[in-house]
């Protein structure tokens, strides 16, 4: 009977095992203001690494540095929110930001809120297990 779990588990994709943590990254750049949000040219985008794991790490990487930190995810119909306020930006910790992340992970399709950036991301499930 052990032997039987033990195939069927090994046999079981890995799309339906729910992912420990997730890369992203942008292919545009969107900044928003109360007013309006604008796209910026695809030769003027600021290449984004964001990764977030479930236990609450994330990063979220542009420019020369990263904000880090620890969120409470929340978790509804298939999508993780991570939500922290006042994260220190690693190469300046004077420049904070608040942190929206979120991902759709049947999808793979994620989008961050981070001082003026807000912008769609692209994710995979990470191997590793953390950020």
């Amino acid at each position: 009977m052990f032997l039987a779990f033990l195939a069927v588990m090994a046999m079981s994709s890995r799309s339906e095992i729910p992912p420990e943590a997730w890369n992203c990254s942008n292919q545009i750049e969107v900044w928003c203001t109360v007013d309006s949000c604008d796209a910026k040219a695809a030769d003027e985008t600021t290449p984004m690494a964001v990764s977030a794991h479930r236990d609450g790490e994330f990063s979220v990487c542009a420019y020369t540095g990263c904000w880090e930190g620890r969120a409470a995810p929340v978790e509804a119909l298939g999508r993780r929110l991570w939500a922290a306020d006042d994260v220190a930006f690693s190469s300046n910790e004077s420049f904070t930001a608040n942190i929206s992340l979120l991902i759709i992970e049947g999808e793979g399709v994620g989008f961050v809120r981070v001082g003026g950036i807000a912008t769609p991301l692209l994710c995979a499930r990470a191997e590793s297990g953390g950020p």
